[in-house]
Formats: C-alpha cells, structure tokens, sequence
C-alpha cells in the first residue's frame, strides 16, 4: 500500500515539473513575440522620422502672454 503511494506521489511530481517548464516555455515565448513587435514598431517609428528632427523640444513660456512654445522660437503673440 505505502509503495503504490509513492509511486502515485512520484508521478505527480513528474507531471507537475513537466508542466511547470511546459507553462514557463509558454510565458517565455510570449514574451518573446511582445518584445519583438516592440521593436519592430520602435525601428519603424525611427525610420519614418526625418533625420535631424529631435524626439523632445524644450518648453520656454512667452514673455507676454504666459504659453509655452518651443524654445528659440517666437509666439504668435508677437507676430501680429
């Protein structure tokens, strides 16, 4: 009797190992599907961007009338 339950525990043990690093194969593939299409979306981004153009401008507030425009540049405040 002892020994058919360590056979049933031994066989439970396998199963649950097997499918532990069946399920970690799975998250690891997914995973490795997700990070790819990142990149793939990062290079397209890249490559569709004119060269010279920065990602982020700096942010300056208008002297006259307080909105924030690109540094270096003048606001339509005082254009008109």
């Amino acid at each position: 009797m002892i020994s058919l339950l360590k056979i049933i525990f031994t066989i439970a043990v396998v199963y649950g190992v097997w499918f532990a690093f069946k399920y970690r194969a799975r998250i690891v593939a997914a995973h490795k599907v997700v990070m790819d299409e990142k990149k793939r979306a990062a290079t397209a981004e890249a490559a569709s961007r004119t060269p010279g153009t920065p990602l982020a401008q700096d942010l300056a507030p208008c002297p006259k009338c307080g909105s924030y425009i690109a540094a270096g540049t003048r606001c339509s405040c005082e254009k008109a």
